[in-house]
């Protein structure tokens, strides 16, 4: 049985011994304290979400963006003919990355700038390269757009194959173009296919986005993407390499393109000043696969609209607990609102608080000894995907 934070607020007047909540200064900000005390400890049931995930699964591209609530993962599964087979295993990162290559359906939950992403190598449908950009005349020639200078190709800085194209942008809107490679059929990934690009950017500070073209030339018959403002995986561009999605689905046609014989693309940078080596790499072209994500949230409020919240805003908001979680979360609001207090009776509260939860030790029974969060573990096991291997690099050898 839920409750709501006006409910929650009553319960802790009692809990403080019947006196009023006015000395408790910030009571939305205390309640996310105690709840997120609560959920560094323990999985709740009640906070189990099912989503889609935002962007479908690609083969070859790892980085995709998790709910805003995300807490710990428990499931990712494919929206369609999902089989026996069809289970993913976590990974630490290191080994996720070593082994990308050549494993198969691997998921790591790792950060990117301040964001915790999902990476995912789950093998569905290979992508097509449209262009390898290993060179500036192997395929097709590379030239300028705009006022853009300096195109070259470096094989130096790159993701993959032997070089990169780079270029100096002067103005926005420069960029790069080749209008004469081996036609690519794209038939299949006609409309429903993405678009992706690796882009090197030595500043992010003054750009603003990056857009593309695709077709039978860049002036009659194309595609023009939408304007991207992050990398595919939803985090901000940063510097150095940025991998960029460009979705057909999003794109607008001018002409008619036949997709059979896609031999054109440019990719051009808006940006407030110029910008010197920027490079691009290996375009591909994939048909990606839907999934869902089951997972631990890590908000426990909703409201009336229902929207989960992380702090409440409202006493009609809804704590989304059932009564033995519930429990244990006044008992975290009781810590947390007696320590801000610092009352006479804090001391005995916090005590007796943290002997429900955590069991006392000295208690003649072996009941006493049992606390509300072992009690909850042993009733409700965390489902949540541990992370397999170790934290060093490089396989275990049997003799």
């Amino acid at each position: 049985m839920s409750i709501t934070i006006a409910q929650r607020k009553e319960h802790l007047t009692g809990q403080l011994h019947g006196g009023t909540l006015n000395k408790v200064r910030n009571i939305e900000a205390l309640f996310e304290r105690a709840g997120n005390t609560m959920l560094s400890k323990l999985d709740p049931v009640d906070t189990i979400r099912t989503a889609a995930l935002a962007q479908s699964i690609h083969d070859d591209v790892y980085g995709y963006a998790l709910p805003s609530d995300f807490k710990k993962p428990i499931d990712l599964m494919p929206q369609d003919n999902r089989t026996s087979r069809d289970n993913a295993a976590r990974v630490l990162a290191r080994p996720f990355d070593l082994n990308k290559f050549i494993a198969n359906k691997q998921v790591s939950i790792e950060g990117s700038e301040g964001t915790k992403i999902l990476r995912v190598n789950w093998r569905s449908r290979a992508p097509k390269t449209l262009h390898a950009m290993n060179s500036l005349t192997g395929n097709g020639t590379w030239s300028a757009v705009g006022s853009a200078a300096n195109v070259a190709a470096n094989a130096i800085f790159k993701i993959s194959g032997n070089a990169s194209i780079e270029f100096d942008l002067a103005a926005s809107g420069d960029g790069i173009k080749n209008t004469a490679m081996a036609s690519v059929d794209l038939s299949d990934e006609d409309e429903v296919g993405d678009f992706f690009v690796w882009v090197y950017l030595p500043s992010v500070a003054n750009v603003t986005s990056l857009s593309a073209r695709w077709g039978n030339d860049l002036t009659l018959n194309y595609w023009s993407s939408t304007a991207q403002t992050t990398q595919a995986d939803g985090t901000a561009f940063k510097v150095g390499w940025n991998l960029l999605r460009f979705p057909w689905s999003t794109a607008t046609e001018t002409g008619t393109v036949a997709p059979a014989t896609i031999d054109s693309f440019q990719i051009t940078v808006a940006a407030s000043s110029a910008l010197s080596n920027v490079r691009v790499d290996n375009i591909t072209v994939s048909i990606g696969r839907n999934f869902d994500i089951k997972y631990y949230s890590k908000y426990l409020i909703k409201n009336s609209a229902g929207t989960w919240l992380s702090r409440t805003t409202s006493d009609d908001d809804v704590v989304v607990l059932d009564n033995d979680a519930i429990q244990i979360l006044l008992l975290e609001d009781l810590i947390a609102a007696a320590q801000q207090l610092e009352g006479t009776d804090s001391a005995f509260d916090i005590g007796w608080a943290k002997k429900e939860l955590n069991g006392d030790p000295h208690a003649m029974s072996a009941d006493g000894r049992i606390g509300l969060y072992q009690r909850y573990r042993g009733e409700n096991r965390s489902m949540s995907k541990k992370a397999a291997g170790r934290y060093s690099s490089g396989p275990r050898f049997q003799r």
